[in-house]
């Protein structure tokens, strides 16, 4: 998986695997580097790009909006799967690539069958894993970000629980501490009677103010 989201950040080529970097012959100090090898074109350029922009959108709009850094823009890609059948438990995932502006690093996070308060979807509870690695990582790589600006808008608040009350509460209470809500059910409902059954994240989790809460009615 991290191949092939690295094709996708190198504009369509694949590269071959490669684990040691440079070997130093500590008596001679002679260095030997390992340089990269191109072991094949995977996707056309074209379809890269338009690849790593949807990934880009992902995470700006989508189901990983957790894996958002202050400053950096980020792309990627969550999942969610079944492990087996009817055992209830889950594979979470959240695959990606920083920054989206000149890509230098593929990450893979995968959590089996998650049980925290943060469910099993991989927006919910990888994503935000992704964020704080990468967080960490890119400044201490000295990875310019790609927007100062966003850096001091971008603001944190806790996600409040919403579970039992109204849609309309619901979306209410989201509001006041600067978040969104998607209403995932089926058909036409009266918000003011239907009841929020689960929340996608969890309460109590530190999110961007502006991220989009799933409610599950």
């Amino acid at each position: 998986m991290v191949r092939m989201v690295s094709a996708i950040a190198n504009g369509g080529t694949l590269m071959e695997p490669r684990i040691v970097k440079q070997i130093i012959d500590t008596s001679t100090n002679e260095v030997e580097n390992i340089e990269p090898k191109i072991q094949s074109r995977a996707i056309s350029e074209e379809t890269a790009k338009s690849v790593l922009s949807m990934m880009e959108s992902v995470v700006a709009e989508g189901t990983g909006r957790n894996a958002q850094v202050k400053g950096y823009r980020i792309g990627g890609k969550t999942g969610t799967s079944e492990d087996g059948v009817d055992t209830g438990k889950y594979v979470t995932s959240f695959a990606g690539v920083a920054p989206i502006s000149d890509p230098q690093v593929a990450i893979l996070i995968t959590l089996y069958n998650p049980t925290g308060e943060g469910g099993h979807q991989g927006g919910g509870v990888a994503a935000p894993i992704a964020s704080q690695v990468l967080g960490e990582l890119l400044p201490a790589l000295e990875i310019a970000p790609d927007d100062t600006n966003q850096i001091e808008q971008k603001q944190e608040t806790e996600v409040p629980e919403v579970r039992g009350l109204t849609v309309t509460d619901a979306e209410k209470l989201l509001k006041e501490v600067g978040l969104d809500a998607n209403i995932n059910g089926k058909g036409e409902i009266n918000k003011d009677e239907v009841k929020v059954k689960d929340q996608v994240p969890k309460p109590g989790l530190n999110i961007y103010t502006g991220t989009k809460i799933e409610l599950y009615t």
